[in-house]
């Protein structure tokens, strides 16, 4: 039996339904599971154990309505005999149904029931990602499962050469930078949090954040902290990040990957809901905090959700000495 998974199209979404992928496997042993995604989650999915293949769809591919169905014709050739997607989007059910797959499911969002051969309602409780996604599986999957990335020993050896080549050996990964300028942690915040650290930093981040990753090197000035952002591809950016000795992260795609890798993650919840969206890993910690400081005008009276501005380097240290020493 041939599986198609039409994929989420966030990095951080895509280690979140990982499990899902692992589980679909779990129930079905003799399939042969696909995965469809945009080309820039790519990374996530791959040497993954259970994937028969991966199918990369470039991003301008569906930025029309001909796009998606030339898309979704493409696929029939794959002659699926069920389809996921775990998107919510009517466009991934079009896919879906053009594909010609016989069984398609996922749940009944935008009015797209009809593209769909199994329409499931979507929950009503609160349920972290994951378990939204293990939800399409029904009662009998895992109440828990966290996300497993896999790295080819070649990649593992070129990381620990590139990371020489760097001139660093287990840095402190930093992933401060976010999609939403809300989610981005600020330069001043960092530099408060890691001022004369004896840690060595590695700033992550895309392309698009070169000029802030150089502008975060120039006010630490005490610290020995460089930028690789834009340098490396997602696969190359996994194998690097898999062997730093912890990571700082704002609420973003990177965040997940660490935790996935078993790195452990400290991760920074303003806007985002960590209950929803939060990395998951045996090494986690979140700390919540408020989207900006308010002062006396600030409403909040949970204890556990702190000002982002109140978080001091003494905070971070607590939360890291729970998975290692500094």
């Amino acid at each position: 039996m041939k599986i198609g998974v039409y994929s989420p199209n966030w990095i951080g979404d895509s280690v979140m339904a990982l499990p899902f992928i692992k589980q679909l496997k779990n129930q079905n042993p003799q399939s042969e599971i696909y995965v469809i995604c945009k080309s820039w989650v790519s990374g996530v999915y791959v040497n993954h154990s259970v994937i028969k293949k991966l199918i990369p769809i470039p991003s301008n591919y569906l930025n029309s309505y001909i796009g998606t169905i030339r898309t979704g014709l493409r696929l029939r050739s794959e002659n699926f005999d069920l389809f996921y997607t775990l998107t919510d989007s009517i466009r991934s059910a079009f896919i879906l149904w053009f594909s010609g797959a016989q069984i398609r499911y996922g749940y009944s969002a935008q009015m797209r029931s009809s593209f769909l051969t199994n329409p499931i309602p979507k929950p009503n409780e609160t349920l972290h990602r994951s378990k939204k996604y293990l939800n399409l599986l029904g009662e009998n999957s895992p109440i828990s499962d966290i996300p497993e990335l896999h790295l080819s020993d070649s990649e593992n050896q070129w990381a620990d050469k590139e990371m020489k080549n760097l001139g660093l050996e287990h840095p402190v990964a930093l992933f401060p930078f976010s999609i939403s300028d809300t989610r981005t942690i600020s330069n001043n915040l960092l530099r408060k949090w890691i001022n004369n650290s004896k840690n060595d930093y590695l700033i992550f981040g895309s392309k698009n954040d070169f000029e802030r990753g150089n502008k975060l090197i120039e006010s630490c000035k005490n610290n020995s902290i460089k930028s690789i952002c834009g340098a490396y591809n997602l696969r190359q950016s996994i194998a690097l990040i898999s062997i730093c000795k912890f990571a700082l992260a704002s609420d973003s795609g990177l965040g997940h990957i660490s935790a996935a890798l078993g790195i452990p993650t400290i991760s920074f919840f303003g806007v985002g809901i960590a209950e929803i969206t939060a990395p998951i890993g045996s090494n986690t910690h979140i700390i919540k905090h408020c989207r900006k400081c308010i002062g006396n005008a600030c409403g909040n009276r949970d204890n556990q959700i702190l000002c982002i501005n109140k978080i001091s380097k003494s905070d971070i240290e607590i939360a890291v000495n729970r998975f290692t020493k500094l």
